[in-house]
């Protein structure tokens, strides 16, 4: 411990005795809030403050007080902030912490962001804190995100999200997406179903449609790896011992002997 306050000493009296104009870095304010970190209720406050990354350093802290999160006044916060600060950044760390928060405006606010932000790493934010929250509305949401945003990288992020959803609706706004032209959103929900359904089945919608339609509890298998297929495993098989193996390596490939 003294050698810790012996730093802390020489630190303060280097930054007092530096010749010059004050630097914009104020040392003893950095090791007064290492020491001192600010308690939520003054976190709360630099929420308003004009530089954008103290505003977004402050949500990321208050959301990791858990009796801050009970406060009704935090989450309003928190949806007024994720609606309309001017920097995608602190938006995105509001919309973060929404996806812990509770309470009736939580995820109306998480759909508008989802709906309307001018910033796809911002609505791809929305669309993986809704699926932490598992109401109709939030589903909704994120199924109108997979058919339509423009964003690849939101369309992913949906479809990931409307696994959580142990609905028809979901798997089949899922389904739809398996024929999507975007490659990578067509990947993302068809592996989103066969997570949700222990299923393998091809990428297009029939199949899909038609289990689903069928099965009595097409989520019975939720969270299981899809079975391997019956009859003679296509796995290949490694019959020869290590023996074999270190004398093919100095076998001549045939091909290579017909030339000779």
């Amino acid at each position: 411990m003294s050698g810790a306050l012996g730093l802390l000493a020489a630190l303060t009296v280097l930054s007092a005795g530096c010749e010059g104009p004050r630097p914009r870095f104020d040392i003893n304010k950095w090791i007064k809030t290492l020491v001192f970190p600010p308690s939520t209720s003054e976190r709360v406050i630099a929420v308003q403050s004009p530089l954008a990354d103290r505003r977004r350093e402050a949500l990321q802290k208050i959301v990791e007080d858990k009796e801050a999160r009970q406060v009704e006044s935090v989450v309003k916060l928190y949806c007024l902030v994720a609606r309309t600060d001017e920097d995608p950044m602190v938006r995105s760390a509001a919309v973060r912490g929404l996806a812990v928060l509770e309470g009736e405006p939580v995820v109306p606010a998480l759909c508008h962001v989802l709906e309307t932000d001018t910033d796809p790493y911002v609505r791809s934010d929305a669309a993986a804190a809704l699926s932490r929250h598992e109401e109709p509305a939030a589903m909704e949401a994120l199924a109108d995100a997979l058919a339509s945003d423009a964003s690849t990288d939101v369309r992913i992020a949906a479809a990931g999200g409307l696994r959580r959803f142990k609905t028809k609706r979901a798997a089949a706004a899922l389904a739809e997406a398996v024929a999507c032209r975007d490659l990578a959103v067509a990947h993302a929900a068809w592996r989103s179903l066969r997570y949700m359904t222990g299923q393998d089945l091809p990428r297009e919608p029939e199949p899909w449609n038609r289990f689903l339609a069928s099965a009595e509890d097409p989520f019975a298998a939720y969270g299981e790896a899809p079975k391997m297929p019956e009859g003679e495993s296509q796995r290949p098989h490694f019959r020869r011992g290590i023996t074999d193996f270190v004398q093919s390596l100095f076998e001549k490939d045939p091909l290579e002997a017909e030339l000779e």
